[in-house]
């Protein structure tokens, strides 16, 4: 695959995107929290498409239930094991390999995209590891992940509960564009940082 060529709907807004494309979208409403979530709808019925869910125990249960709303059969793509959901439980460096495993797993059960949603906001538990700074090591984990990958990485950020720290730092730093107020922005804060090689052989 090849990311100049390569693109799959957002859904989010009406764009497609290209594979390799690490994106943020803000939310500040319910509206908006379920926009973020429409990122999942077109890989449902599309047995080449994979998800991986990743955030706080309150966020990955909301996109599950927001999904089930819709009518979609959730139990049957957790059973096939084309949607993984990961906790936020780990450091950005242990964290980062199991979402490098279930990208791997994906791309050997047949996936030919895989779209990732991830979730950052307040929930129970505190933030793991060292915090804020775990979370800016995770972007730019992720935002390396993206390169060698054929995925399309959403990261959803609260700005209701997440710091004006983080929204600049692992957010403006970290994604090459934005989803806000519903249209998709290239984002000129973004510095590319040693991108490294593209998409893994299969």
């Amino acid at each position: 695959m090849n990311s100049s060529t390569d693109k799959i709907p957002l859904a989010i807004t009406g764009d497609d995107v290209a594979l390799g494309s690490h994106l943020i979208h803000f939310w500040n409403t319910e509206e908006e929290f379920e926009r973020g979530v429409r990122f999942f709808e077109p890989a449902i019925s599309d047995e080449t498409q994979y998800c991986v869910l990743f955030g706080h125990d309150e966020a990955n249960s909301r996109v599950l239930e927001i999904l089930r709303n819709k009518g979609h059969d959730v139990d049957a793509i957790l059973r096939h094991g084309r949607l993984v959901v990961l906790r936020r439980e780990s450091s950005a460096t242990e964290t980062l390999a199991k979402i490098e495993a279930a990208f791997s797993a994906a791309l050997q059960k047949g996936a030919r995209a895989i779209r990732y949603l991830g979730n950052l906001g307040r929930g129970r538990e505190p933030l793991p590891g060292r915090g804020a700074d775990e979370v800016i090591d995770l972007e730019s984990g992720a935002a390396h992940l993206a390169l060698r990958y054929p995925c399309v990485i959403v990261c959803m950020y609260d700005v209701n509960t997440v710091s004006g720290a983080l929204l600049l730092n692992a957010g403006f730093g970290s994604h090459s564009h934005a989803v806000s107020r519903g249209a998709l922005r290239e984002n000129s804060y973004y510095m590319v940082e040693n991108p490294g090689p593209t998409f893994c052989e299969t």
